[in-house]
């Protein structure tokens, strides 16, 4: 990224060429622009099937598995980031991601 620095004082922005002109906190700035990537790698394809997994298993999950993995979460102290209790359906998510073979339902 380039601050540019114009005594004139025309702005302009777009793209022109491999650059790319914009505003940026008031200031005039030109980047270059990256081609993106096509084609997602083998690790990516993985993380994604092992999510799309873990999705369908906790949208499978019974009402009476989900007030079991909420009282869980609570009585156990498992907190996000935050400090906030999880939800059923975040606790249910961690699970499954954490061991994606084996789905176990209370």
């Amino acid at each position: 990224m380039v601050k540019i620095i114009n005594s004139v004082g025309d702005v302009k922005t777009g793209r022109q060429g491999e650059a790319v002109y914009q505003r940026h906190y008031g200031q005039q700035i030109r980047r270059v622009v990256r081609p993106k990537s096509g084609e997602p790698s083998k690790t990516q394809l993985a993380q994604r099937a092992r999510f799309q997994a873990a999705l369908e298993w906790r949208n499978g999950l019974s009402r009476a598995a989900r007030i079991y993995l909420e009282g869980y979460a609570i009585a156990n102290g498992i907190v996000d980031s935050y400090g906030i209790s999880l939800t059923w359906d975040k606790f249910a998510l961690k699970i499954a991601l954490q061991q994606p073979q084996v789905f176990i339902i209370p």
